[in-house]
């Protein structure tokens, strides 16, 4: 195996790997749209910085109330994951020969992939979400480098 091809097969499966992460995400979201909403509502409702001991902060005028806002957020951020998997996906078999420009195809999905992290980083801000939940910012931070170092990987060349 040449070294130029063992590139390809890892930017593949990279692609390919973050692509079904997503997609799985993304079913899993749409499999229990209630659960999701409720768990979105309850960051959108700022809920755990109400939790013992109560956090009073003027950031609670930022609070959402409303079920219809909840869903409707959802819905933005399912699209967008499912857009970027269905880049990723795209991408990935742009490594397996089925397009031109493979790492055009790839700089777009992983464009793609870190606007999603960065849209749920920026929600989750919003809503003081390190406060209480910080285990969710450092996730969607090193989703973010995630797809920083992907960038990095799918533009080497052989």
């Amino acid at each position: 195996m040449s070294l130029a091809l063992s590139l390809i097969v890892f930017k593949f499966v990279l692609l390919a790997g973050l692509a079904a992460w997503l997609s799985v995400a993304a079913f899993n979201s749409l499999r229990s749209f209630g659960n999701a909403v409720f768990a979105l509502g309850q960051l959108m409702r700022m809920a755990p910085l109400q939790q013992a001991p109560a956090i009073q902060t003027p950031l609670l005028a930022r609070r959402v109330e409303s079920v219809f806002w909840h869903r409707a957020v959802l819905a933005l951020v399912l699209a967008a994951e499912l857009v970027s998997a269905g880049l990723l996906w795209f991408a990935a078999a742009a490594f397996a020969g089925a397009a031109a420009e493979p790492a055009a195809w790839a700089n777009l999905a992983l464009a793609a992939f870190m606007a999603t992290c960065l849209l749920m980083l920026l929600g989750g801000s919003w809503f003081a979400y390190y406060i209480r939940q910080s285990e969710a910012q450092l996730l969607h931070f090193v989703l973010i480098g995630v797809g920083v170092a992907a960038m990095i990987a799918v533009n080497l060349r052989a």
